[in-house]
């Protein structure tokens, strides 16, 4: 498709109804919706800083936040605060245009075959559009034809008189839709919302671009989350999810796990472990590849989920950070610090892919399995020795330390002992004068982990599950709050 196709509704869209449904369920609460609809404004203390309004969007700004500043980290490698708003704009334009095409990416293979495939993006100019997601290999499965080339859709808000015609076709070169200035209840608010698809990326990214004051209106967030959904194909969305929940919460207003997953890696999966999960016959789907940011949360911490390396060890140094109730974002401007594994890092992250209960060992009759999937020599009387060797009490089982010591002694420890992290907390709180800037701490990794889960620095705890042996020492002093 070379050109843009609008088509302006009147009434709800058929796919706007489906997507309705999955994110909200059958009913919308008034404050919820009235919460959720805020724009992507930016700190007037931090240029690349989002700000939050209200509580409940997080799901989506946080994430969006991320890959700002990935391309921020790309581009510049420092943090600065001269930016001019046509610059933040295109940053943000750059953003939201990576999370489009990787859901679509995700999505364009068909579950046909059984070939496990590569996907690829399209090329893209430099600083025009994000840089292509990389060929990382994808859970999908496809035949093995060539997968159709990427769809996307863009949701905006239409004046009210441009509701009542029938579908039409526009040159790609079309002006801004702005909306009306009376701000539409949820049901009008639905009934307004034009679709446009593109062929390419670039098409998307030039759209963003001029509909950017859109996004920065009243419902810029609610817009671009539409456009992920339908984009992202409600069908597919559900193959993916794991329950039928809605993706925001009818009663908190908070976004579900499946609805991070999607804005940070493509696919709506309920979990974030490593790959999929075989629990008694039912599938349990996580992350399939090595991700471009990343996510840590408290809850890990406290054994409620557990975060596999796709997420742990992204490839830029930004990670979305979740408490039980809110999202912020910690990053750097060490690329050390997401330097690619070595094969003592490989090697754990495969025993720990057998130990799915986290106990550090694992029942020595899967001894050989793990050597054969690390391309260790497993000769099944090799394999016995080192059964003996390593389970001298023969309990039946193999410790970690025990494994690593024999078989990856002396690995060298990957990445700094010291580095900068800066956090970001986008909510706007009522009650106190908070501005949303980046607060700069001074990490150090120490010889012994700390281990230690604290209500009063929950950051450190949550740091902690990536870095146990890490201490961060705040430059203001005062310890940002991650809720």
């Amino acid at each position: 498709m070379s050109a843009q196709q609008d088509i302006i509704v009147g009434g709800v869209d058929p796919q706007v109804q489906e997507v309705k449904k999955v994110l909200w369920g059958e009913h919308i609460k008034g404050d919820l919706f009235s919460r959720w609809s805020q724009g992507f404004l930016y700190s007037a203390e931090e240029r690349t800083a989002l700000v939050q309004t209200d509580g409940g969007p997080c799901a989506v700004i946080a994430p969006v936040q991320a890959f700002l500043l990935k391309q921020v980290l790309k581009d510049s490698k420092t943090i600065q605060n001269n930016f001019n708003e046509e610059q933040v704009d295109s940053l943000l334009c750059q953003a939201l245009t990576e999370i489009l095409q990787q859901v679509s990416l995700s999505t364009e293979v068909a579950n046909v075959g059984q070939a496990t495939v590569c996907t690829t993006s399209e090329p893209i100019p430099n600083h025009s559009s994000p840089p292509p997601v990389t060929n990382d290999a994808s859970c999908a499965t496809t035949s093995n034809s060539e997968a159709t080339s990427s769809k996307y859709s863009l949701v905006f808000l239409r004046k009210q008189e441009q509701t009542q015609g029938d579908t039409s076709e526009t040159a790609p070169g079309v002006e801004p839709l702005p909306v009306a200035t009376k701000s539409p209840t949820e049901d009008e608010f639905h009934s307004r919302l034009g679709l446009e698809r593109f062929g390419s990326i670039e098409q998307v990214h030039k759209r963003l671009l001029e509909n950017v004051s859109l996004l920065k209106g009243e419902y810029g967030v609610l817009q671009f989350l539409y456009s992920v959904l339908i984009t992202k194909g409600v069908t597919s969305l559900v193959e993916e999810m794991s329950e039928n929940n809605e993706l925001i919460d009818p009663v908190h207003g908070h976004g579900s796990q499946c609805l991070i997953n999607l804005l940070l890696t493509g696919r709506g999966v309920n979990y974030v472990w490593d790959n999929d999960q075989d629990l008694g016959g039912l599938t349990l789907k996580g992350i399939c590849r090595r991700c471009e940011v990343g996510f840590l949360t408290v809850l890990e911490r406290l054994r409620y989920c557990e975060v596999g390396s796709y997420l742990k060890n992204p490839k830029f140094p930004v990670w979305v950070v979740g408490s039980e109730t809110h999202l912020t974002v910690i990053f750097s401007l060490d690329m050390r610090l997401v330097d690619p594994e070595t094969p003592g890092e490989r090697a754990r992250r495969i025993f720990h892919s057998f130990d799915p209960d986290g106990n550090n060992f694992i029942q020595a009759v899967l001894l050989e399995d793990v050597m054969r999937t690390l391309d260790l020599y497993a000769d099944p009387a090799y394999v016995d020795i080192m059964k003996k060797k390593l389970d001298p009490e023969s309990l039946g089982i193999v410790l970690l330390e025990g494994f690593m010591d024999e078989f990856f002694p002396n690995e060298p420890l990957r990445g700094p002992d010291t580095f900068t992290l800066y956090h970001y907390n986008g909510l706007c709180r009522p009650s106190s004068n908070t501005k949303i800037r980046y607060k700069e701490g001074n990490a150090i990794l120490l010889e012994s982990n700390l281990g230690a889960v604290s209500d009063e620095n929950k950051i450190l705890t949550c740091l902690q599950t990536k870095w146990p042996s890490i201490d961060v020492q705040w430059v203001d002093g005062v310890t940002p709050s991650i809720d």
